[in-house]
């Protein structure tokens, strides 16, 4: 035999402790990495809370932020809530950053994992960083119109009264609210039949078809009414209203741009539903359609105003009288938000342009459906000329649905409120932002709703910017 023979088969004899010894030494490394894969899924999982307990302190920071806080004051909040949670005393949070328009806050939070696993590799920790920007409230201008249908359908049912309970309610959210008061301004749009612009405004108006830009009987009303009407004014103090113990007939009401055109084309035109102001296209007056002229027309519409006193005065004194165009009162409401009205209010009232600064808001309340007036023989609106039936009801719904996307496209928000049974539920939520900017009501509701409006569009100027 050979001599080489037996170290050969030592050798052979020993090859799987050899074996063994390789797989081990491999193994170590593989573990390594399962256990570094293991740490970093624990790393990844406590980032994800820490942007969770940051987003919350940074949220509560900038709840809590007025003009020119000092940095030591907002990180005293944050701290304060990182702290609170107990699975982050040891996170850091950075110098807070505030933008220099004071529309943002943003905040870097850094932290540091235990490895379980890496301490083989002499690996402590697994360092985690986020960060979370929140919207400042404070300083975020607001615009909101409230829309309100006051036609006689709210009166008799018992929903006026309820719907001024709830609106006033709507007005102390924002007026009680200090970070906010200064930076809100809101509009009150009231319509039925028509929209009323009121004596102040006279000067939109156009004559038309030989009639006088100006009606005698808006500035002489007591030629035109008997004397059992009694003549006052609305809170401007210079637009009057003929009333009796039932019926106000308020002066200053328009034909809707869209009924013009119809009856001069056959169809609605560039301006209709459109956000024109009155530089760009006049007005023309309701009384220049003779078959529209003793429509019921309601008060006034009050253009945005920081002013919360006069506010809840002009809900307080809304009367209810007059059928619905629910297309009138969505594109009236556009009006005073839409940019193109800068000075045409008043510099006071002027909407601010589109900005990320500035929100603005439609809030529309309606108890019924398109009510226009298509019988020839008695009180016509001109949108009918085309179609002198039901349909036009139809017509006019796809048109206030037309100027419901115009608004929305131009970065103004909608609700909508449903505020009866018998209202267009379908097309009414249609007009909203989403289904979830739409809301039903009742007499016993409404001020719930209203409330939870509030909210929404307060906690819209809260929010997570990053």
């Amino acid at each position: 035999m050979s001599p080489r023979l037996p170290l050969l088969s030592r050798l052979i004899e020993n090859r799987d402790g050899a074996v063994a010894i390789i797989v081990i030494l491999a193994a170590v490394p593989m573990l390594l990495a399962v256990g570094a894969s293991i740490d970093y899924i624990r790393a990844y999982n406590s980032r994800t809370e820490l942007q969770s307990a940051a987003d919350s302190a940074v949220l509560a920071a900038a709840a809590k932020y007025t003009s020119g806080m000092p940095e030591a004051k907002i990180s005293k909040t944050i701290n304060a809530f990182l702290s609170a949670n107990g699975e982050f005393e040891t996170a850091f949070a950075g110098k807070p950053e505030v933008a220099s328009d004071e529309s943002e806050l943003c905040v870097d939070v850094t932290d540091a994992v235990p490895t379980t696993f890496m301490k083989l590799a002499n690996i402590q920790s697994v360092p985690i960083g986020i960060r979370s920007c929140a919207a400042l409230p404070g300083v975020k201008q607001l615009e909101i119109a409230l829309v309100l249908d006051v036609s006689s359908s709210m009166i008799e049912e018992n929903r006026f009264t309820p719907m001024q309970t709830a609106v006033a309610g709507f007005l102390q959210a924002f007026s009680s609210n200090s970070s906010l008061v200064d930076k809100t301004k809101i509009s009150i749009v009231p319509f039925s039949s028509r929209v009323n612009f009121g004596l102040a405004n006279t000067g939109w108006l156009k004559s038309y078809n030989g009639a006088a830009a100006v009606p005698k009987r808006w500035t002489d009303p007591q030629s035109v009414y008997s004397s059992s009407y009694k003549l006052s004014y609305w809170i401007d103090g210079v637009t009057p209203v003929m009333s009796t113990t039932k019926n106000y007939y308020w002066m200053g009401c328009i034909e809707p741009r869209a009924d013009v055109e119809v009856r001069d084309d056959g169809a609605i035109g560039d301006y209709g539903m459109s956000d024109a102001s009155p530089e760009t296209a006049a007005f023309v007056a309701m009384d220049a359609n003779p078959k529209s002229g003793t429509s019921f027309c309601p008060p006034p519409v009050t253009p945005l105003t920081g002013d919360f006193a006069y506010l809840k005065k002009a809900v307080a004194s809304l009367t209810s009288e007059g059928s619905t165009r629910l297309d009138a009162g969505v594109v009236a409401g556009w009006y005073t938000l839409s940019p193109k009205w800068q000075g045409v209010w008043g510099d006071q009232s002027s909407p601010a342009p589109v900005s990320d600064s500035v929100h603005k808001v439609m809030v529309f309340m309606t108890d019924g459906e398109m009510n226009t007036k298509y019988n020839p023989n008695d009180k016509f609106d001109w949108i009918c000329s085309q179609t002198q039936s039901s349909a036009c009801n139809t017509f006019a719904t796809s048109a206030m649905l037309t100027a419901c996307t115009a608004i929305k496209k131009s970065g103004i928000e909608i609700y909508t409120l449903s505020y009866s049974a018998d209202a267009d539920v379908v097309n009414i939520r249609n007009c909203a932002t989403n289904t979830a900017h739409f809301f039903t009501a009742s007499p016993a509701t409404i001020k719930t709703v209203y409330q939870t409006i509030a909210a929404a569009i307060r906690g819209d100027t809260l929010r997570l910017t990053q």
